[in-house]
Parts: structure tokens; C-alpha cells; sequence
């Protein structure tokens, strides 16, 4: 009679908790918001500076390879209609501080 009790107890423990809505998680959004206007106006040739000042710092600059920029973005748990990067993955890559190539993943 307790074992039944005990099982019946913990069988109707465990599913109550399926009646309870998942929990929240907070929205994630990091990296470089990059839009559509701002990567129109890169150009092969800008300096380092006025790409800074187009697309802000960048996300990742490697320690191999000074002169290759990386721009990311990333967004977790973010609602549908939230406000996204138009890049995910962006390279700039720069000879001599002169934008060379545009790498756009």
C-alpha cells in the first residue's frame, strides 16, 4: 500500500510540472549591428579610420593577422520581430591601413 502511494505521489509530482509555461530567457544579441545602408557605403580603398567610424570597433581582431578585421553578430532567445544584423559574419581585410577585400559570409 505506501509503495502505490509513494509511485502515485510521485507520478502526479512529475507531471505537474509540464503545467507550468518554460522559463524565460533573457534575449542575447552581441556583436556588430551592421545594416544594409552601412555596408553599401564600404568601399576597397577607405583607410582603417573611416572604416572604424563607419562600422564601429570590431568584434574580433586576430593576433596572426593584425590586418584582417572580423564584424559578428550573434542573437540568442531574441523574439522574431526584434531588430537583427543584416551581416552575421563580416571580414575586412587591409594592406598598408587601405581596405583591400570585403569578405561577407
Amino acid at each position: 500500500m505506501k509503495k502505490t502511494v509513494l509511485i502515485l505521489c510521485a507520478a502526479l509530482s512529475l507531471g505537474a510540472c509540464s503545467l507550468f509555461p518554460p522559463p524565460y530567457k533573457v534575449p542575447v544579441s552581441q556583436g556588430n549591428q551592421i545594416t544594409k545602408d552601412q555596408l553599401s557605403q564600404l568601399q576597397i580603398g577607405m583607410s582603417e579610420s573611416q572604416v572604424t567610424y563607419l562600422l564601429g570597433n570590431p568584434m574580433l581582431r586576430d593576433t596572426f593577422k593584425p590586418n584582417e578585421w572580423h564584424y559578428l553578430y550573434t542573437s540568442l532567445y531574441t523574439a522574431p520581430d526584434a531588430k537583427k544584423s543584416d551581416v552575421d559574419d563580416l571580414v575586412l581585410i587591409f594592406n598598408n591601413g587601405v581596405l583591400t577585400e570585403i569578405k561577407n559570409n
